[in-house]
């Protein structure tokens, strides 16, 4: 049996934004992207909603992520997960932690825990919580 883990994300209207954001800032690379005005339910939206995401994928390093726009009458912040990035050194999670908390909330600065040389998390300008953590 083969199995794909992924994990899909509900993003309060700023998916593509995210996604070209990871892009830019950790290397993501994006796969398909589908939007609203192409599926069944486009009349059923505004058009304002029209151009937003109904599915798309992004790779980060071995993490597969899906994602999606939803109404603010159905977005919830994302709760119960962190996603982690295992990095190879101190200076790469003080990298890609400097570039998650711009607009971001920062839950715990990079610092030296009894687990790693470097550790940090922070929840990004879209509401999504990172752990950032390098081996030793």
């Amino acid at each position: 049996m083969h199995l794909n883990l992924a994990f899909h994300i509900d993003f309060d209207g700023r998916c593509e934004e995210a996604f070209q954001f990871y892009t830019e800032s950790l290397g993501g690379v994006i796969g398909s992207t589908f939007r609203y005005i192409d599926s069944p339910m486009v009349d059923k939206l505004i058009e304002e909603w029209h151009q937003k995401i109904v599915h798309a994928d992004i790779t980060i390093g071995n993490i597969q992520l899906t994602g999606a726009d939803v109404s603010k009458e159905n977005y919830k912040t994302p709760q119960g997960f962190n996603l982690l990035l295992g990095l190879k050194s101190e200076s790469e999670v003080k990298e890609k932690f400097s570039l998650l908390e711009l607009h971001g909330k920062v839950v715990f600065p990079p610092q030296k825990t009894f687990w790693s040389p470097c550790y940090s998390i922070v929840v990004d300008r879209f509401g999504i919580p990172w752990k950032l953590n390098c081996g030793t």
